[in-house]
């Protein structure tokens, strides 16, 4: 399970990394709604999605599969991490339907 964390942080950190490229800061928005992405909360819910993915498809080894999943969310080859057209289009699926939420959190 630790491997699994690890690996979704470091997909949520490229993530941010990619977004503080592109727009100067980590801020998404969707519908006239915004928010920031936040490394941690962004990591959990990418294992927490994975896993009840693959405990939906009936797999045997649910943290090998959820695993695999993440796998196909980030290139490690190169000299920078990437995420994949997969990966980007998954954060973008997550982002909207964070975003569209009708409770909005408080951050402190």
């Amino acid at each position: 399970m630790e491997q699994l964390q690890r690996l979704a942080c470091v997909i949520a950190e490229t993530h941010i990394r990619d977004l503080k490229r592109k727009n100067g800061n980590a801020l998404i928005s969707n519908a006239g709604n915004q928010g920031e992405v936040n490394r941690d909360q962004l990591a959990s819910g990418l294992v927490d999605n994975c896993l009840y993915a693959a405990r939906n498809m009936a797999c045997g080894d649910l943290e090998r599969e959820s695993y695999a999943m993440l796998c196909e969310m980030i290139s490690l080859t190169g000299r920078e991490y990437t995420i994949t057209t997969h990966g980007e289009a998954v954060l973008e699926s997550m982002h909207r339907h964070a975003l569209s939420k009708p409770v909005k959190r408080i951050n402190h």
